[in-house]
């Protein structure tokens, strides 16, 4: 008995990383458990765009005088507003303040469109590295598997808004891109939670990418405030478990998370790209008998959208 116990422990543990899938918010369409319940009331994050000052010249000879922060490119002194003339023509010489706005803007803006189409693949990868019941962990690898499946690879169409899924279900656009489990779904970003950032032109586009900074989360603080609010996160503290199971502890680590946006000369996003790999530990009680886990696991996913 008490190793069939050990055995249904083993399992939901795997069963709460199987949720990564959800709770991240790259939501598999075909293995929903639940809806959510969110506000539709958009915020907006992104920065505003103003033009740079124009001063008038002096009828006076010229004399040599500072150059101001608009004839100065990448200086640490650039707020979060559009950038000047000079980076926009190169975007490699953008500050990290301008490059994070940039960011915020254009996946804001693409969780804003009404009409458009969307082609996403996604890979989930999850692996338990340790398990109370070692002689368990490779039958439990295998669940994992089988459960997450195969990689995905879907087309989503959105008409006034609403994004349709090959399955036939549907969601506003602003909850299908992530974001998702965020209380907003708005995209939000500051550049302390910037670890390095990178502006290029490739032909025409303009690529903009970030990566996060490290963050930890316990059972007592277990939303990540960056990753909640640029890709998701996962809560096993939150989530939904049946009656008698108790998770006694969480903890999770993600090392850093990539956000990567390519905008079109149009100012178009047509390419949103976002990595997460995680690592975490989790222990849970059932009746008298009790297990932990650590297990590594990543978030790749890939959209593609056209006009």
């Amino acid at each position: 008995m008490k190793k069939e116990v050990k055995a249904i422990i083993a399992i939901v543990l795997a069963v709460w990383i199987l949720v990564m899938g959800i709770e991240i918010g790259s939501i598999r369409e075909k293995k929903k458990a639940a809806s959510v319940n969110n506000t539709t009331t958009q915020t907006t994050t992104a920065p505003t765009t103003t033009e740079p000052t124009t001063t008038e010249p002096t009828t006076t000879a010229p004399t040599t005088t500072q150059p101001t922060v608009s004839q100065t490119p990448g200086t640490s002194d650039i707020t979060t507003t559009a950038p000047s003339a000079p980076s926009a023509a190169d975007p490699s010489a953008m500050s990290k303040e301008e490059v994070v706005g940039k960011v915020v803007e254009y996946v804001n803006k693409v969780k804003a469109e009404q009409n458009m189409t969307a082609h996403k693949t996604e890979n989930i990868t999850v692996n338990l590295t340790s398990l109370s019941a070692e002689s368990l962990k490779n039958p439990v690898n295998s669940v994992i598997s089988s459960i997450v499946g195969e990689p995905t690879d879907e087309v989503i169409t959105v008409v006034n808004g609403t994004a349709t899924y090959p399955d036939g279900s549907t969601r506003p656009v602003k909850e299908a891109i992530p974001p998702s489990n965020d209380a907003t779904k708005d995209f939000a970003l500051s550049a302390d939670g910037v670890a390095s950032y990178k502006a290029e032109k490739q032909g025409d586009n303009t690529v903009y990418t970030v990566v996060l900074v490290a963050e930890s989360t316990t059972a007592t603080s277990p939303i990540p405030p960056h990753n909640s609010k640029a890709i998701g996160y996962l809560n096993l503290m939150g989530l939904d478990l049946p009656s008698g199971v108790t998770i006694t502890d969480s903890t999770m680590e993600y090392p850093g998370s990539t956000v990567e946006v390519t905008v079109n000369a149009a100012g178009q996003v047509i390419k949103l790209v976002n990595k997460m790999p995680m690592t975490g530990y989790g222990a849970a009680k059932i009746a008298f008998a009790s297990g932990t886990a650590n297990f590594e696991g990543a978030l790749d996913e890939v959209w593609e959208f056209t006009y």
